[in-house]
């Protein structure tokens, strides 16, 4: 007998796989790319997750380290050294001592990382706004808590196997 409580229907789960496969594209290249402070030379997404989990961490009080943008960015933390030397070159961050521990490099970000988290941030929500102008708000409301469910269920990758691993 098939228990619907413990296991979703297959149909179900092809409908969310393919709707997963489609969103992608919040993660590729904007169509309206971000940009530093002379208007010409595009922001690597990848330095917007590290000027993120810097924003995060500050917003929280604590100090960013390493390990947070990892952590967010969901990849090793040798590749978020790489992404962190990156957005520095950038000027969007900069390393401090550590006031927690003196073998720790903190991080902090400048003013530009700062007004650029706020475009980001800006930009990313008025575009959701827009995707979801017709929707109902309960249904907005109802897709959030769900969404934030699902993403809080989720290991990071290199805590888990990848889809399709096992």
């Amino acid at each position: 007998m098939y228990d619907t409580h413990m296991h979703p229907d297959p149909t179900d789960i092809a409908v969310l796989d393919d709707a997963l496969l489609r969103l992608r594209r919040l993660w590729s290249a904007s169509r309206s790319p971000f940009v530093d402070d002379d208007g010409i030379t595009a922001v690597d997404i990848s330095s917007l997750i590290v000027v993120e989990a810097c924003a995060r961490g500050m917003d929280a009080g604590t100090e960013v380290v390493v390990g947070d943008v990892a952590e967010l960015a969901d990849v090793t933390a040798s590749t978020a050294s790489r992404l962190i030397d990156r957005a520095a070159q950038a000027g969007l961050l900069h390393r401090v001592g550590s006031t927690i521990d003196a073998r720790r490099t903190a991080l902090q970000l400048t003013p530009a990382g700062a007004e650029l988290r706020e475009r980001a941030v800006t930009a990313r929500t008025a575009w959701l706004a827009d995707q979801l102008q017709e929707w109902d708000p309960g249904e907005v409301t109802m897709f959030g808590t769900l969404l934030a469910r699902f993403a809080d269920g989720l290991a990071p990758a290199h805590e888990s196997e990848s889809p399709g691993s096992g």
